[in-house]
């Protein structure tokens, strides 16, 4: 009875908490000091502070983020002396404290598993001028142990009586391959713009690039990357439709584990090669707090700079939204 209860207490995740209790089932992810617990004894699952977590065995093999842009893949327990270890592939033992964890994922076998993803929407109306605005906006992630891919879209509708509808789309895909040392990595990313403010009925923009984990805790994440874009950019009036190539240098910064709070902001600077004195400038910024049952309420701003504009006086193009929005995993 003893052989059998351990070989089923190895074969699934275990947590246990200071107080002494212990959760067994599947975990989910640590993401923001919460690390979340699905068991087959609860309908729903538990999200438990990290900080109280005194011990930890994940039975697939994960990718543990550590402080000062440590990465580490295996196995990952906690040893006698409370220290949590990850065992690598080559048998190798890293040990470091518990708190050092910034994120961690267990890589799933299964391919579909490895995606994760949200969906807002919003929808605003006005007696003045019957004016309706609708937005929706999603994103999925994919993540193992040395790929990471990010797809973003954004969509806005504005209408009102007695002026022109008001659209925008903003998608994006971007694909990171990261390097031996965990700290650098390479990017590839494929961007999709079109607003009616600037006269835009779609710039596709590839580009590649390199970049580096600045800094990485329990509290931030900030990041560099710079390369190079090629735009193709199609407008309303066919005769201003041209191609263009740009250096880009991008920082992206995500702040967490405040409560439920989390805040993201990103700024790309864009000076043209192929045309003298053109600059283009993007930036976006966004705040999110978690609801229950993995539903959160979200406000957003997104500005877009051109000095160079299409047509003179539509060099700017901003929007704020404000929405409900559920993840999945």
């Amino acid at each position: 009875m003893l052989s059998l209860s351990l070989i089923g207490f190895s074969q699934v995740d275990t947590l246990k908490l200071k107080d002494k209790t212990v959760l067994t089932g599947e975990v989910k992810k640590l993401k923001q000091n919460v690390i979340t617990i699905e068991t087959d004894y609860s309908d729903s699952d538990f999200n438990v502070k990290f900080e109280d977590v005194k011990y930890i065995y994940l039975k697939r093999k994960s990718l543990v983020v550590l402080t000062k842009n440590r990465r580490e893949f295996g196995q990952l327990t906690t040893n006698k002396d409370g220290l949590g270890q990850v065992i690598l592939e080559d048998g190798k033992v890293v040990e470091f404290s518990l708190s050092e964890i910034v994120a961690l994922n267990e890589i799933n076998e299964d391919f579909i598993n490895r995606f994760s993803g949200a969906i807002d929407l919003g929808y605003n109306l006005s007696k003045a001028n019957n004016s309706q605005q609708f937005s929706v906006s999603g994103e999925i992630h994919y993540l193992d142990r040395s790929w990471i891919a990010d797809g973003t879209v954004s969509v806005l509708n504005t209408t009102q009586d007695d002026a022109e509808r008001t659209k925008r789309t903003d998608a994006k895909v971007d694909i990171f391959r990261i390097l031996a040392n965990r700290q650098w990595y390479l990017l590839a990313n494929a961007s999709f713009l079109s607003n009616t403010e600037q006269a835009l009925k779609g710039r596709i923009t590839p580009s590649i690039g390199a970049g580096k984990f600045i800094k990485n805790n329990t509290k931030l994440y900030w990041g560099l990357s710079a390369g190079i874009n090629y735009n193709i950019e199609n407008y309303v009036d066919t005769s201003l439709n041209k191609t263009s190539s740009e250096i880009f240098v991008a920082t992206n910064l995500n702040l967490f584990n405040y409560d439920d709070i989390s805040v993201t902001a990103n700024l790309t600077v864009l000076p043209s090669l192929s045309e003298k004195g053109r600059l283009r400038t993007d930036f976006d910024t966004s705040l999110k707090y978690d609801l229950p049952s993995d539903f959160y309420i979200k406000a957003g701003f997104t500005l877009n700079y051109d000095n160079q504009p299409a047509i003179e006086g539509n060099d700017t193009d901003y929007i704020i939204t404000t929405g409900l929005g559920w993840k999945f995993n």
